[in-house]
């Protein structure tokens, strides 16, 4: 082996230590900030971890260490952990709760430092009776950004959120109404539409809201799978409409459906909140209303049927689900849960070179006429 070659190795191997010792450094550092900080100590469970890492680019250098570093602290990487899908472009972040005290510290980190540090009170009996202090705290990005994510999440793990909404969550990157209605959803479908081997749910989301995240997640009724087809339908539509839901059969080439509405009306009232207050985004009122209704709801999650109705029920064929999906039909109206609209034909004004026409005719009709009396 000659000399430049041992170079060359001897280089990629210091680089190769030197990347895995900045990782290692990196995760120590946050983690003893944290539990300096917040404070706490290994094998406290009621800490939760949320974190962008595996999502945010270069993020993964990371994730090796950062699990080693759960285990150490002996907490559960299923159970003190929540890793928040976000875009690629986004920095690396970390945010340590403790549900005891409602205590939360926020860490970015760039290029292996820690360029961002915060810790606020965010246990929701203090954002709610607060809320102005904490809108402006949103406001002025005292978490970069993640505020709503943080909060949401970490107030509704605390409640002891069940699996599947844990990783919908994660999928949705928050946690609102619209989210723990796919949840409810989707337990009220395992009850009423039960899936048999050999079956799958089929879903068009009319319209389209945060439910779908969560049905993507517990169904795998994704849309690049072609089990999730996203509609915009032109309204009049009924009110609360919640989507379409077929169990079916591929190999059969049938199924049977059902179309849901999600009583909003009755959840908001029953947790004493204004419904036109989720798009009051003036004020901090679209965030109270959201976190309060998500605390609220938590008590229900094994109450799917007191928000959710059928509007109608159908069987279906391999023709019939094909046209349900295709681009330009309304699935409402094929289904018979609206009536189409009588086209009206609009009268036709005549054109100007038309009407020059017209006009000539008629006058040389009333000049023969008159021309004959004389």
């Amino acid at each position: 082996m000659n000399a430049r070659l041992c170079m060359t190795i001897c280089v990629m191997a210091c680089i190769a230590l030197l990347g895995i010792a900045t990782a290692e450094n990196v995760i120590d550092e946050i983690v003893n900030t944290a539990m300096k900080e917040l404070p706490f100590e290994k094998g406290n469970h009621n800490i939760l971890i949320m974190t962008n890492i595996g999502y945010a680019q270069g993020s993964e250098m990371y994730l090796d260490d950062f699990l080693s570093k759960v285990s150490e602290l002996e907490l559960s990487v299923s159970k003190n952990v929540i890793f928040v899908h976000n875009s690629y472009n986004k920095p690396l972040w970390f945010a340590f709760f403790d549900k005891s005290t409602g205590n939360c510290i926020y860490i970015e980190i760039k290029n292996g430092k820690i360029i961002k540090q915060a810790k606020e009170n965010i246990a929701a009996s203090n954002l709610l009776s607060n809320p102005e202090d904490w809108d402006a705290k949103m406001k002025s990005k005292v978490f970069s950004g993640n505020e709503f994510s943080v909060m949401t999440i970490a107030n509704v793990w605390a409640k002891g959120m069940p699996w599947e909404l844990q990783k919908s969550a994660e999928f949705h990157n928050h946690i609102c109404p619209g989210l723990t209605a796919g949840y409810l959803i989707a337990q009220y479908l395992k009850k009423e539409l039960p899936l048999e081997s050999g079956e799958e749910y089929q879903i068009l989301a009319v319209p389209p809201w945060c439910k779908d995240d969560a049905l993507q997640v517990i169904f795998d009724s994704t849309v690049g799978k072609r089990k999730m087809v996203v509609k915009t339908v032109e309204k009049p539509i009924p009110s609360d409409l919640a989507g379409i839901y077929i169990k079916w059969n591929k190999k059969e080439g049938k199924g049977n459906g059902v179309v849901l509405t999600f009583d909003w009306g009755k959840a908001c009232k029953d947790a004493g909140i204004n419904r036109s207050d989720f798009k009051d985004f003036k004020s901090y009122k679209w965030w109270y209303a959201r976190l309060k209704l998500d605390l609220w709801m938590m008590d229900y999650l094994n109450k799917p049927e007191y928000f959710i109705s059928k509007v109608k029920e159908f069987k279906i064929d391999s023709n019939t689900l094909n046209k349900l999906k295709t681009a330009g039909v309304n699935p409402l109206i094929e289904l018979g849960v609206i009536v189409e609209k009588p086209k009206v034909e609009e009268k036709k004004s005549p054109l100007p070179f038309e009407a020059s026409v017209i006009g000539l005719v008629v006058a040389a009709v009333i000049f023969s006429i008159l021309k004959r009396k004389s």
